[in-house]
């Protein structure tokens, strides 16, 4: 049995570190560019070895979205049951968002954006309903505090977290300078910048502080 959970957990690190591997190079030279061959060296195994894990680069690109998502429900579930819905959901995003060991700004971006634009990758999401996934376990979450899960009210709280940190990544990802790009109080300050914002309304906008002078171009 020990022996059979250490096979079974470098599976998952090894299947986790080669969709970390397309990603990082999809942010780095486009999704077009990446090969299977150049996943594989940047992974540090060989090709049949990516081809035990996944079919593609879309394929393993759709399981570390889902990995994503399945560490921001997590997140979420830790949360206290009295703690709001919305700060519960805005607390998991902002702490995934800023955690190293998971991915950068610019690859989150990457990844928001492929799942979008990129038809194949949409494809492989839709297949495997991967909204549909997230969705049922935020219902469940919702409904743990009390509330009727079939209510739009999380679906909204939810997806509108979600889009407000894309557009918070891709505000900083576009403006930050040199290391800072990457500094995770400086993105957790944009983070919630945003967020504010949205909890605010958006009828008029709220003061906050120049956090970044945007790139010259």
């Amino acid at each position: 049995m020990h022996s059979t959970g250490l096979r079974e957990t470098k599976k998952a690190a090894t299947r986790l570190a080669l969709a970390s591997a397309v990603l990082r190079l999809a942010t780095r030279d486009g999704i077009d560019r990446v090969t299977i061959d150049t996943v594989a060296a940047e992974a540090g195994v060989s090709v049949r070895t990516f081809h035990n894990y996944f079919s593609g680069k879309e394929d393993a690109l759709v399981f570390f979205a889902a990995a994503l998502f399945d560490s921001i429900v997590d997140r979420i579930e830790s949360q206290p049951l009295d703690e709001s819905f919305w700060s519960a959901v805005r607390s998991a995003l902002v702490d995934v968002a800023t955690s190293p060991d998971l991915g950068k700004p610019a690859e989150f971006v990457t990844l928001l954006r492929l799942l979008d634009s990129e038809p194949i990758v949409a494809a492989h999401s839709q297949h495997v309903d991967l909204i549909g996934q997230i969705d049922a376990r935020v219902e469940a979450l919702f409904t743990q505090r009390g509330q009727d899960g079939n209510e739009l009210y999380p679906h909204l709280v939810l997806h509108n977290a979600i889009a407000t940190t894309r557009v918070a990544l891709e505000f900083w990802v576009a403006r930050a300078q040199g290391d800072d790009v990457n500094d995770p109080d400086k993105v957790r300050t944009v983070l919630d910048a945003a967020l504010d914002q949205v909890q605010a309304g958006m009828v008029q906008p709220i003061s906050r502080p120049m956090i970044s002078r945007p790139k010259e171009l």
